[in-house]
């Protein structure tokens, strides 16, 4: 709530500055943009806030794409909002299931920081319920546990390319520095692409030594395996096959640094030379048989 408040305040402030001039553009660092829950104590109804309509101007031109999901990747609503900072619906599941909630902020006439590319924020959470010991006794909210940092996807990452004439850096071009250059014919410089094909392990823990959970991707097809034997060495998994995992696959697809599962879009990078597997909401995937820590 505090978080909240502070953003309203923001806002107030800012606004007769704005309304004065008309052609001002602007919005703070998306990952300053977060989501706040503003009516979750509810086991079947959420509202959710979002403060990208106020911190970011012309408000006219702040689209919010919304998608919430269910943990085995079912859509439980989703709307387009224009310049609305809120969004709430009713539900029904589980209070032991997990929610998953996407929403991506765009506005055209917005070009952060000078950006050639027009604002894209997309800020990427889940909730769970979580129950409290208070003065009344206990009670239950639904609550954001994901971190809800907003990642600029306004802009591709385009990798440094670097190929140079000066190879000794005096500021001079030599019959070295030549020679040197021959050799770079032909060369490219390219981001190193990884495949999300093959195993990963799921751990519970920041120690891929607990993992309980494999998920296996191939043809389009995520298999999943949990482990049932007190050991669950990478012998154990090497061991499996398609037809140990739990029934009906889920569907994926992996476009760029979008990893796509049953019509639920994650961003991910790699680390440790495609031997880890990062999501944007936190989680973390090790490729089995990496050394990765």
């Amino acid at each position: 709530m505090k978080r909240h408040i502070h953003f309203l305040l923001v806002a107030m402030m800012g606004i007769p500055m704005m309304s004065e001039a008309q052609e001002f553009t602007s919005s703070v660092d998306c990952n300053l943009h977060g989501l706040v829950c503003n009516i979750c104590s509810q086991p079947d109804f959420i509202n959710i806030y979002h403060p990208g309509p106020y911190l970011t101007w012309p408000p006219s031109t702040n689209v919010l794409e919304w998608e919430f999901t269910d943990a085995q990747g079912n859509l439980m609503h989703e709307a387009t909002l224009v310049d609305e900072s809120t969004v709430s619906f009713s539900f029904d599941i589980p209070i032991t299931d997990t929610m998953f909630v996407s929403v991506l902020h765009t506005n055209d006439s917005v070009f952060h920081n000078g950006s050639e590319y027009s604002w894209a924020c997309l800020v990427e959470d889940y909730l769970v319920w979580e129950v409290t010991e208070g003065p009344l006794g206990p009670s239950g909210s639904w609550t954001l546990s994901g971190g809800s940092v907003g990642v600029d996807v306004s802009e591709p990452v385009e990798p440094e390319c670097n190929l140079q004439y000066d190879g000794d850096g005096d500021g001079v071009v030599t019959v070295v520095d030549v020679l040197g250059l021959l050799g770079e014919f032909g060369q490219a410089c390219e981001e190193v692409s990884y495949t999300i094909e093959g195993r990963w392990l799921w751990s519970p823990s920041e120690n891929v030594e607990d993992a309980n959970t494999m998920y296996e991707f191939a043809d389009g097809l995520q298999y999943t395996f949990y482990c049932v034997t007190a050991e669950c060495d990478e012998a154990y998994w090497n061991s499996l096959d398609t037809s140990e995992a739990i029934p009906n696959p889920d569907t994926y697809s992996f476009d760029g640094d979008t990893l796509t599962i049953d019509e639920f879009p994650q961003i991910v990078t790699f680390d440790c030379d495609g031997g880890v597997l990062d999501f944007s909401n936190g989680g973390k995937l090790w490729r089995l048989g990496s050394d990765c820590p």
